[in-house]
């Protein structure tokens, strides 16, 4: 297994010119949220955001966007219907099709809920030529079928805890934390995707076999709210045209490295996810970016 190192992330990362614009960094469309998981969808955008999409559009019910809208002025949204159980309603598969063709990445998942109209939606945006980050309640709507993502005709990433690979597989959460390179390997051979398998060392695999372990993150960030984070950050660096390895491979480092810097400073048993944010400027700041 290969090192993953501070240098090979600094020299992976997105450079900006002095005549740079916003249409130079990308546009990230990102299908989240619902009534009882807001908070995911505004966590999932921020990192988008703080690495540097030059658009992110958050896509979801009017009762997440007016969340959101508070906290993330920069956003941009695409309103969607609700289901009376407060999930995204598949009324609005047109309008979000239709939308989505004007992006260059997708990220999907955080806080859908399994629900018929999440279900509709994620099955009908994995169609879409697109590179993509499937997380959380994304990955658990194609458990029953993971080989749908062979047929995709884009690059495609997944981020799932031990719990969501476990059902990817079809096995015990003990049997991928007893061998997890192993079951992310053959999962990223099997479907062609990368993955990027969290945990204490989390995995980077891809369907070649090339296989790093991030070495930074700590217990600090064993909370709800973390993965949303880590989502939106790699979706960002997808939406400007990183491969899903080397978006993977940002994401992970730069999440675990604020996760370190931020447990220094608040401590590993108080800290939150949304503070990450603050350490993630200086980290980037520090290297000049």
């Amino acid at each position: 297994m290969k090192p993953l190192t501070k240098s090979i992330i600094l020299s992976l990362l997105p450079r900006r010119s002095p005549d740079a614009h916003k249409g130079d960094f990308g546009k990230l469309l990102i299908l989240a949220g619902s009534s009882r998981y807001r908070g995911a969808a505004q966590l999932a955008s921020a990192g988008a955001l703080r690495c540097g999409a030059g658009i992110v559009t958050l896509a979801s019910t009017e009762r997440v966007i007016s969340a959101a809208a508070c906290a993330l002025p920069e956003l941009t949204f695409l309103p969607l219907p609700e289901d009376p159980d407060g999930s995204i309603s598949a009324l609005g598969l047109d309008t979000l099709l239709e939308t989505a063709k004007g992006y260059t990445a997708l990220a999907i998942g955080c806080g859908l809920t399994c629900s018929a109209g999440p279900n509709t939606l994620v099955h009908a945006l994995l169609d879409l030529p697109l590179p993509l980050v499937l997380d959380a309640d994304g990955l658990n709507l194609i458990a029953a079928d993971p080989d749908c993502l062979c047929r995709r005709a884009a690059p495609t990433l997944i981020t799932p805890h031990p719990g969501e690979m476990a059902r990817l597989c079809g096995c015990s959460v003990s049997e991928v934390q007893g061998a997890r390179e192993a079951h992310a390997s053959a999962f990223a051979q099997r479907t062609g995707c990368v993955v990027l398998l969290k945990g204490h060392g989390s995995l980077i695999v891809t369907p070649d076999g090339d296989c790093r372990r991030n070495p930074t993150g700590g217990p600090g960030l064993a909370r709800g709210g973390s993965g949303d984070l880590l989502t939106g950050m790699a979706g960002a660096f997808l939406a400007q045209g990183l491969t899903p390895r080397d978006a993977a491979l940002c994401a992970a480092w730069l999440h675990g490295a604020a996760a370190d810097a931020c447990a220094a400073r608040r401590g590993t048993l108080s800290m939150l996810p949304h503070e990450l944010l603050d350490d993630l400027c200086d980290l980037l700041a520090s290297n000049n970016l």
